[in-house]
C-alpha cells in the first residue's frame, strides 16, 4: 500500500521523536556529572572546614595543657600536650595521628600537618587537601604582669557598704591571681583618688619643694598638657605636680594628714601582695571625685620612667600590664585644659587622653562603674576602656562577679599567646 500524505507525516513525526530520544539521554548525562561534581566537592569542603575546627581546638588545647601543666621538665610537659591532643583530636580518618609539640624561649609550640583523603573530588583527579594547624602559648614561667587598681575613696563609697564590697573584691582578685600565676612575676599597685592622691617622690618633680630629698604629700593634676601622659617632671615648672596643703580647692575641710590618717597613699608596683591587702583593708573614704587623677597615677606606676620605675619596660614582650580603674561618681574635681584654665569638662577630657595613651602602650584598661545611672559617667568610662566596661549594681553579689570576669581574663592573657 502507499502512504498518503497524512501517514507520512506521522511516520515523520515518530522518526523524529525517537531520534531526538535517543540524543538527549547522553547530553542529560554528560550534564548530571558536573552537578554532581559540584555537590561533592561542597561535601568534602565542608569535611574540610569540621576537621580544620577540631584541628585548631584540639592545638590550643594541647598547648594550654602543656603550659599550665604543674610538671616542671619540658619532656614531661610536651608529653601532656600529645596526651591532649591525641583524646581530643578524634576524626576517625586521622585516628592515630600525632601533634609536634615543642618548647622553647618559654613558649609551647603545637603544629600538626596531614592529609584528608576526598571523596567526591577523586572525580576531578584531587585525591586529598592539606589539614594543618598550629597553636603557641607561653609558659606561666615565660611571663610577668603588673596589675594597678585605680580606686574611687571618695565620700560616696561610704554608702551602702560599697567600699567594703570593693575592698573585698579586689582582695579576692588578687588572691586568685596569685594561685594562677603561682611562676609568674605579678606585681600589684594600688591608687586610691578622691580629690587629690597622697603619694612619695623625688621632691625634684613637685613644685614649692626643695631638689634632693623624697617629698611625701598630697597633689592635684599637673598643667595641661603633662596630665594626659607621663612624661618625666624636668625643669619646666609646669611638668611638676603641685604641693597641695591645708585645705585648697577641691579639698574641702580636709587637708592631707586625713589621707594619711585614712591610709590612702598611692602604693608603687610591688610583689608584696599581703601588703596590697592589709592596705585594701585599711583605708577608708573622703572627700571629692577625681577620677582623671586616678587614671594619671595609675599610668605613671605601670610606666617605666620615673617618678616610679618598678614598671618593666614596654619592649619587654612578656609582661602584660592592666589598669583596673573603679569609680561611683561623677567628676566633680577641675583638672587644667587647654588655655590655662580648670574645670570639670577638661577633667573628663583629660581621662579619654589618658585611656586613649594607655591603650597605645598595649597597657589592657578595664572600668567599672559602680552603682552610677548618670550617662555622663556611663558613656565616660566606656569610652576609656571600649569592651571591657562593666556597670555592677550595687546590692549582692554584681561587683564581686565582675572582678572575676576581669581575672579570668587576665589569668588567660598571662598564659596565653593569641595567635
Amino acid at each position: 500500500d502507499t502512504w498518503g500524505p497524512c501517514e507520512m507525516s506521522m511516520a515523520k513525526t515518530k522518526t523524529f521523536y525517537h531520534d531526538t530520544a535517543a540524543a538527549i539521554s547522553p547530553l542529560f548525562a554528560l550534564a548530571v556529572v558536573p552537578v554532581l561534581l559540584g555537590v561533592g566537592v561542597a561535601a568534602d569542603y565542608a569535611r574540610l572546614v569540621q576537621a580544620r575546627t577540631e584541628l585548631a581546638a584540639a592545638l590550643d588545647g594541647a598547648v594550654l595543657a602543656a603550659a599550665q601543666s604543674s610538671l616542671t621538665s619540658d619532656e614531661a610537659r610536651i608529653e601532656v600536650g600529645k596526651t591532649y591532643f591525641a583524646k581530643n583530636f578524634t576524626d576517625e580518618q586521622f585516628v592515630g595521628s600525632e601533634a609536634t609539640i615543642s618548647i622553647t624561649s618559654g613558649r609551647v609550640t603545637a603544629r600538626a600537618q596531614m592529609d584528608m583523603q576526598t571523596s567526591f573530588m577523586r572525580l576531578a583527579g584531587i585525591s586529598s587537601m592539606d589539614l594543618s594547624g598550629e597553636a603557641e602559648a607561653r609558659l606561666p614561667s615565660a611571663g610577668d604582669a603588673e596589675l594597678v587598681l585605680v580606686l574611687d575613696y571618695s565620700g560616696s563609697m561610704n554608702s551602702h557598704g560599697k567600699y567594703d564590697r570593693m575592698a573585698e573584691a579586689a582582695i579576692e582578685m588578687i588572691e586568685s591571681l596569685e594561685v594562677a600565676a603561682e611562676d609568674v612575676n605579678f606585681k600589684v599597685g594600688l591608687v586610691p583618688f578622691s580629690a587629690m592622691v597622697r603619694t612619695s617622690m623625688s621632691a625634684s618633680y613637685v613644685n614649692q619643694s626643695s631638689s634632693g630629698t623624697t617629698w611625701t604629700g598630697c597633689t592635684q593634676d599637673r598643667a595641661y598638657p603633662y596630665n594626659t601622659g607621663v612624661a618625666t617632671p624636668g625643669t619646666n615648672q609646669d611638668s611638676k605636680w603641685g604641693y597641695i596643703e591645708g585645705s585648697g580647692e577641691n579639698n574641702g575641710n580636709y587637708g592631707c594628714s586625713a589621707y594619711d590618717n585614712k591610709h590612702l597613699t598611692i602604693r608603687p608596683l610591688s610583689t608584696d601582695l599581703e601588703s596590697v591587702k592589709d592596705q585594701l583593708e585599711a583605708m577608708r573614704p573622703l572627700g571629692n571625685t577625681n577620677i582623671a587623677l586616678g587614671a594619671e597615677f595609675g599610668w605613671n606606676l605601670l610606666d617605666p620612667a620615673l617618678p616610679f620605675a618598678e614598671a618593666a619596660p614596654y619592649t619587654d614582650q612578656n609582661t602584660r600590664k592592666y589598669l583596673v580603674l573603679l569609680t561611683d561618681g561623677v567628676q566633680t574635681s577641675k583638672e587644667w585644659g587647654n588655655g590655662n584654665n580648670r574645670s570639670v569638662g577638661n577633667a573628663q577630657s583629660n581621662l579619654l587622653a589618658l585611656c586613649s595613651g594607655m591603650r597605645a602602650k598595649d597597657i589592657t584598661v578595664f572600668t567599672i562603674a559602680y552603682d552610677i545611672t548618670d550617662p555622663a559617667v556611663t558613656n565616660l568610662l566606656q569610652s576609656c576602656a571600649p569592651g571591657r566596661y562593666f556597670e555592677p549594681a550595687v546590692n549582692g553579689n554584681d561587683l564581686s562577679a565582675v572582678f572575676s570576669e576581669i581575672t579570668a581574663q587576665i589569668t588567660d592573657e598571662v598564659v596565653r599567646l593569641l595567635r
